[in-house]
């Protein structure tokens, strides 16, 4: 996590050579019309971000958003190798500058040198190098507030249709040689675009396509993983386990068919949750263990996984069994009600498990150096938390609301009286609600949309109960609970404000 000036080693960017390359497959050249079209979009990015940047340089917008992201925008598990953005930062917007007496064909060269096979780097591993920063500073640029990037306005529109204009040059090819790289953009660019719109399809579509790339690879076997490069083993790794949580969080929340789960794989699940021999992909400096602080980083995220893997296992088993018919997407028809119910107590036991974080000897010194280095890893941690916390209690009112559906609330240790049943929903929407004006706000607005949506799903579950209920206890409880609710959704500028606000 160095500052936005750092720069990548060499060693370091040695140590990311491409998949294709691991596996002995070597990548093919682009066209020569594809790298002309890649050069004319990289000459019109520089352009725009020139004339948008009040004299901010492309250089150290690009860093700083590099910068943003491993403080505060990864959120549970990093997905990038900081060392090898920051190389395509030197590579391609640190020699941006030009003599006045450049004219027009000269710059042009240049850029088509940019994206040339050189050495190690073939033309589309720079291609896909570059792609993968503009996305990642497409979804930074969206998430952070103003006071962080005070250009986003400005850049994170071009930043998206760069990332999508040069993603086109090779998507055919991405799709028939995938690496990590082909996951990663795609869940950059789908947050990006969802925080952009306030809308699903495109971001959802985008999102599913990086799931059934990730099938493809099938990355849900250890085996697959092997003979790769051990940072672009760590990122695959990281990255279907985040996509396999974004598929358990559907199936709880519902909006979308999923593309990862365990019924679909042609083997028994057997990706590790942990390399045996992982390696850091943030940059800590030596003040830090990187090794230790992102080894409970993963064990955090894994309680994570846990949190929504289980609770899909409840829902859907709840669901399948209402309903008198098996679900495909399901193992539980055939167990009983105690079964279900010591899958939910698992959700409840996972509450105490969250990694605690020992106080690191920064923050016992005085020196004004270590206290920002004590403020960065707190940052990180905190991020972490932000996620973890908003999974738990947000998952404890899906569940509940999918026990009363499916009318077994017994699985949750609950009577069927509609009065009790209603008073716990709002107790758990008010401790829901209450957590999330503890979190400092600036990780809420990093979780970006997906944290808005599950605001506004509970939202719209508090509207329901204030409307169908006539005791009055209920109906004005449940009531400022929605009104919390808009206006947390209002600070956060989301699009999904207007969606529960417009019902009140």
């Amino acid at each position: 996590m160095s500052p936005p000036q750092g720069q990548a080693t060499a060693a370091s960017q040695a140590q990311h050579s491409s998949i294709s390359s691991s596996q002995g497959l070597r990548p093919e050249s682009l066209s020569e019309s594809q790298t002309e079209a890649a050069a004319r979009i990289y000459l019109d990015l520089l352009t725009e971000l020139q004339n948008s940047a009040s004299g901010e340089s492309s250089a150290s917008i690009a860093h700083r958003c590099i910068f943003l992201y491993t403080r505060y925008v990864f959120g549970s598990v990093p997905l990038c190798h900081e060392a090898s953005l920051r190389a395509t930062v030197g590579r391609f917007f640190e020699v941006e500058q030009h003599s006045p007496c450049e004219d027009a064909l000269d710059i042009y060269r240049r850029a088509l040198a940019c994206l040339s096979s050189e050495n190690e780097y073939s033309a589309i591993e720079k291609l896909r190098s570059l792609t993968l920063l503009l996305a990642l500073c497409a979804a930074v640029s969206y998430a952070v507030p103003e006071s962080l990037l005070p250009t986003k306005h400005l850049t994170a529109p071009l930043f998206v249709k760069t990332t999508r204009e040069l993603l086109h040059l090779y998507h055919d090819y991405d799709l028939e040689h995938p690496e990590s790289s082909s996951l990663t953009i795609r869940m950059f660019l789908s947050s990006a675009i969802q925080t952009s719109t306030g809308t699903n399809g495109v971001a959802f579509h985008i999102l599913n396509e990086a799931g059934l790339i990730a099938m493809r690879m099938r990355l849900y076997c250890e085996a697959s993983l092997e003979g790769r490069d051990p940072i672009e083993q760590q990122i695959l790794r990281n990255a279907f386990w985040q996509l396999y949580v974004c598929d358990k969080t559907v199936l709880v929340m519902g909006g979308r068919p999923v593309s990862i789960h365990e019924t679909l794989f042609d083997t028994q699940l057997s990706l590790n949750p942990s390399s045996p021999s992982p390696v850091t992909l943030f940059e800590y400096g030596p003040e830090l263990d990187g090794a230790d602080i992102e080894g409970r980083l993963l064990e955090g995220f894994h309680i994570i996984r846990r949190l929504w893997a289980m609770a899909a296992r409840v829902i859907r088993g709840m669901e399948s069994r209402s309903i008198g018919h098996t679900d495909k997407f399901t193992e539980l028809y055939q167990e009983d009600m105690a079964d279900l119910s010591k899958a939910y107590f698992e959700v409840i036991t996972l509450t105490n498990c969250f990694p605690g974080w020992d106080l690191s000897p920064a923050a016992l010194s005085p020196d004004t150096d270590c206290r920002e280095i004590d403020k960065g890893l707190d940052d990180v941690l905190q991020r972490q938390k932000t996620s973890y916390l908003i999974s738990l209690h947000s998952i404890k009112l899906f569940v509940l609301n999918s026990a009363i559906s499916c009318n077994m609330t017994q699985i949750v240790g609950l009577s069927a009286a509609p009065l009790s049943l209603a008073m716990r929903i709002i107790e758990l929407a008010q401790d829901f609600f209450n957590v999330l004006e503890t979190i400092p706000f600036l990780h809420l607005q990093a979780e970006g949309e997906q944290c808005a949506e599950k605001i506004r799903r509970v939202g719209s579950l508090l509207l329901e109960l204030a409307h169908n209920y006539d005791e009055e206890v209920v109906t004005s409880r449940a009531s400022q609970c929605v009104q919390r609710s808009v206006n947390l959704l209002v600070r956060l500028n989301s699009k999904a404000s207007d969606g529960v606000g417009g019902l009140i």
